[in-house]
């Protein structure tokens, strides 16, 4: 368990909400109100966001309503409303009793804030004036009653098998890789005009290859992943022989006064630089980008991948199963649950 999911776990039971791990989202109710708390981005894990969705006779908060709340209920926070949605950023906190103290303050200032106005919770997508339950649909968290859930779930499964259906174009794909490889390219050669050999080039060069391959040939397969991997071992090969020629190509003008373009140098690089008994620099700074690049291709196709699971998916927060479980059981007291 990481340090991270184990601060999580402590903020949901220290404010008598749950945290699931599934969906990396603590979840509760309070005062009748379903909450919804997550970070909304990674490098920021103590940035926590709070969601809910309520309306007073189909009427969402106004502007005046949210500016009171931030400004005397509680200033530490940043409130924004879009429909029914009511959304909460909470100040980035990373001591775990000040951020569990701060967010139990936050959730009793802004359930009193919307009962005393009488705000009742509803969902998010048909304004109806019931319980919800959270949901996942891809990465954005939703409030929805069941019969929404139901929808929702059948539109995206829809959207999903045809999604899965759809042939991959290796052709686009390959086009897609060779673009997002030359940006690679243009990035091992500017920094080796600046004097570096950075992991950042290799990391451009693995991650535009295999988001290229991705846009233009509709979906990642482990055929287009391939495919990805010799491109990026060619382009980098090219790119790397290209820095060599563009600095032979300066160190022959600076130092014998002699003018090579720097094609005519990338042609002669192997012979040069074995001729300057440079070969063992020549490969080392080739593996040494190659490296760079495995390093970003790596967590790049787990990103990819994960997010095309991820595509038209609707999860119930809380349960590690579709929204049909809520769905199917509405008349239960599951929602009471929570």
């Amino acid at each position: 368990m990481s340090k991270i999911t184990e601060n999580y776990k402590k903020l949901a039971s220290g404010i008598g909400f749950t945290y699931d791990e599934f969906t990396n989202t603590i979840y509760g109710t309070k005062n009748g109100y379903e909450l919804l708390i997550y970070a909304t981005d990674q490098r920021y894990p103590y940035l926590l966001t709070i969601t809910t969705s309520a309306r007073s006779a189909n009427v969402s908060l106004g502007k005046d309503e949210i500016s009171l709340f931030k400004k005397s209920v509680a200033p530490a926070a940043g409130m924004t409303q879009k429909d029914s949605l009511i959304t909460i950023t909470n100040k980035n906190q990373a001591n775990q009793n000040k951020l569990s103290s701060d967010i139990g303050y936050t959730i009793d200032a802004l359930t009193a804030f919307l009962r005393e106005r009488g705000y009742m919770p509803c969902c998010q997508t048909c304004g109806a004036s019931t319980q919800t339950v959270g949901f996942m649909l891809e990465t954005a968290r939703l409030h929805l009653c069941a019969d929404c859930a139901a929808r929702t779930k059948s539109a995206n499964e829809v959207k999903a098998q045809k999604r899965q259906q759809k042939n991959v174009n290796i052709i686009g794909g390959i086009i897609g890789a060779v673009i997002g490889s030359l940006i690679g390219v243009a990035c091992i050669v500017i920094l080796g005009l600046l004097g570096y050999v950075a992991a950042l080039s290799g990391i451009v060069m693995a991650f535009c290859t295999l988001k290229g391959f991705d846009k233009l040939g509709g979906k990642l397969t482990v055929v287009g992943i391939v495919i990805s991997c010799v491109i990026m071992l060619a382009m980098t090969y090219f790119g790397n022989r290209l820095d060599w020629a563009i600095e032979i190509s300066k160190a022959m003008k600076e130092y014998y006064d002699y003018e090579v373009s720097v094609f005519q140098a990338f042609q002669a690089v192997p012979t040069l630089v074995a001729e300057l008994d440079g070969m063992g620099d020549y490969i080392a700074s080739f593996l040494q980008q190659l490296l760079f690049v495995v390093v970003g291709a790596v967590p790049t196709i787990i990103s990819i991948t994960r997010e095309q699971r991820n595509v038209n998916r609707v999860a119930q927060i809380g349960y590690m199963q579709n929204a049909g479980a809520y769905a199917d059981s509405a008349s239960n007291s599951n929602a009471g649950n929570f």
